[in-house]
């Protein structure tokens, strides 16, 4: 049985995604944000950063932190026949490195782009949130040229890449983020993932 601690974040939801799409039994242990309990000693001893999500699987004994990190334990792991993470090859290197780009540039953007966005009056500054504004138009220049060869998917086939990208664009779609309403090619990919069973359920299992 796999844990997973975490919330209502889009973090999270990457790892629920792919919990659904690999059909493995997992239940949550929710980490309360509110109640700062990423703080507290018993969740360090699980994530010394303090950050959700994190899973602890009892078959392997292991604990694993950082989304991307659990998202490749969960692909070679539980996926059998590469389905999210091909074994070798380019397939395998281009889901990878659509995961660290996200890990490294998308997520952290749009979580400091959202930071500006939603703080008070008396905290905002226009410079920076013009700063991250321009950055992730940038970053999703990045990705329209990944699939302007045409392939459905970041990595060709359906990945953990697609995954980690989508709860975090998925909300900047609905926000109506002009970067992402304005590029077909990214919209019809965020369709493409969207429509997927598991995908659903994956956003669907937090709340």
């Amino acid at each position: 049985m796999i844990t997973l601690y975490g919330g209502p974040t889009t973090n999270t939801r990457k790892v629920t995604i792919a919990l659904s799409e690999l059909g493995l039994d997992w239940t949550l242990r929710e980490v309360s944000l509110a109640r700062k309990e990423q703080h507290e000693p018993w969740f360090l001893s699980l994530a010394p950063n303090n950050k959700i999500p994190v899973i602890e699987d009892s078959k392997t004994g292991l604990k694993i932190w950082e989304s991307g990190a659990i998202l490749t334990y969960l692909a070679e792991q539980y996926d059998a026949h590469g389905t999210l993470l091909a074994k070798s090859g380019k397939a395998r290197y281009e889901a990878l490195q659509g995961a660290f780009f996200q890990a490294a540039h998308i997520g952290p953007n749009l979580g400091r782009l959202n930071d500006q966005l939603t703080a008070s009056e008396a905290d905002k500054i226009p410079r920076m949130q013009a700063l991250f504004y321009e950055e992730a138009v940038r970053l999703t220049r990045v990705l329209d040229r990944m699939l302007a060869d045409g392939r459905p998917f970041l990595a060709g086939d359906y990945s953990i890449a697609d995954i980690m990208h989508y709860p975090w664009l998925k909300a900047g779609l609905d926000l109506g983020f002009p970067a992402l309403t304005e590029k077909p090619g990214l919209k019809e990919w965020l369709g493409r993932i969207g429509e997927r069973p598991a995908v659903a359920k994956g956003m669907a299992a937090l709340t």
